[in-house]
């Protein structure tokens, strides 16, 4: 699956030359929510620090196309559990994680320059969750982004997006040979349904302004036996379901 990555980025280059496109850049802080539905419940909050690249042609009506990249990091608070004993801690989870996503948007035009874009996406998003020097998460899923986004051609003029996305695919090593376990077999979250949003407003020098939410969803893993390697006890694991909050407000500026 890591071979996807520069087969997107092969895709976004294969779109018109830039004299025909719209290429933007962006800088941004989120707030991070992660909980998992367990006993003791497992939360994670904290700041997170961001940085995408945006590329979409231009086009008055029709077809257009675009690229979506994106690159996160941030150090996050641990409310939780010791896997093992279950003993309450508190502790700090390091992530670091980037995203690519295809769209194929359908431009209606409207009166005074305002165009609304119907939008299908297709993203690769990677993440690693390191909880200590020797526990990690490494995530990667697969989804699809169906919305809508309203915007002005317009400078001093808002814009809005607002859809859903679903993770179709995911797949979540959790490095267990590296914890006491005698293998590595691979969770499975099942993916569900969330929704995100957007709102912009865009400024005469090229800059804009975007307040916006993201997130995932995931239900319960597939469950896997693995022993441990000091006591060859049989142990039966999963990922319990999921939520991925994002709060977040970015500033991004209009390149050509």
């Amino acid at each position: 699956m890591r071979r996807l990555l520069p087969k997107l980025f092969l895709l976004a280059a294969l779109v018109p030359s830039p004299a025909v496109s719209q290429l933007a850049v962006s800088v941004g802080a989120e707030y991070f929510w992660w909980k998992e539905d367990t006993t003791p419940s497992v939360t994670e909050t904290g700041p997170l620090y961001a940085f995408g690249i945006e590329y979409f042609t231009r086009g008055e009506e029709g077809p257009v196309l675009g690229y979506r990249g994106k690159f996160w990091l941030g150090r996050v608070d641990y409310d939780g559990a010791l896997l093992f004993s279950g003993t309450l801690i508190e502790s700090t989870t390091h992530y670091t994680g980037f995203g690519n996503e295809l769209q194929l948007r359908h431009r209606v035009p409207a009166e005074r320059g305002q165009v609304t874009d119907l939008v299908l996406g297709l993203g690769y998003e990677s993440w690693e969750r390191k909880l200590s020097a020797v526990q990690r998460e490494d995530y990667q899923v697969l989804y699809a982004r169906l919305g809508i986004e309203g915007s002005s051609r317009n400078s001093d003029s808002w814009s809005f997006a607002a859809g859903a996305k679903y993770p179709f695919w995911t797949r979540e090593d959790a490095h267990l040979d590296n914890i006491g376990f005698d293998a590595n077999p691979k969770l499975k979250p099942e993916g569900a349904v969330s929704a995100y949003a957007e709102v912009g407003y865009h400024f005469e020098s090229g800059l804009r302004l975007v307040g916006y939410y993201d997130g995932y969803r995931f239900r319960e893993s597939n469950v896997v036996q693995v022993n441990e390697v000091a006591s060859g006890t049989p142990v039966f694991l999963l990922q319990p379901e999921s939520t991925l909050s994002i709060v977040g407000l970015k500033l991004e500026y209009r390149l050509r």
